[in-house]
């Protein structure tokens, strides 16, 4: 087995980012199947769309400000307030959506996804709680 090179980054609040959406920017720290981790800059007001993975899941860290993570599974449904230095796991097949509720503060947050066979992003409506991003899915 052939060993990889180490990744270090020196502050993940000062990464070259890319925008994702209006709003959303991400830049990738580490990209290895099955597993890829990245750093979000979220702008007051903007977020995430809701979504779920079928195959992964996502570990959210906060780094800066708060990150609101709306949830909806067979396990409950709910909102998640990521503060910095905290942490929220979501399984596959759970629909959620990430907002930066301030209106003043950028939010900054890593994502590291593990999966068993490769990354996915299926849109999809929550089906009993409100979406707080008007340009997440609706049913």
């Amino acid at each position: 087995m052939s060993q990889k090179a180490i990744t270090t980054v020196e502050d993940v609040t000062n990464v070259a980012l890319e925008e994702r959406r209006p709003g959303c920017a991400k830049g990738m720290l580490h990209e290895d199947a099955p597993v890829q981790t990245a750093v979000y800059r979220v702008q007051p007001g903007s977020g995430v769309p809701t979504h779920l993975h079928v195959r992964g899941y996502d570990l959210f860290v906060g780094v800066k400000v708060n990150l609101e993570i709306r949830y909806e599974g067979e396990h409950g449904n709910g909102v998640f307030v990521l503060k910095p230095g905290g942490l929220c796991r979501v399984p596959p097949g759970v629909r959620h959506e990430l907002s930066n509720p301030s209106k003043t503060d950028e939010t900054v947050f890593l994502l590291v996804q593990a999966s068993q066979e490769g990354f996915d992003y299926v849109p999809a409506p929550f089906r009993t709680i409100e979406a707080a991003l008007p340009f997440s899915p609706r049913s």
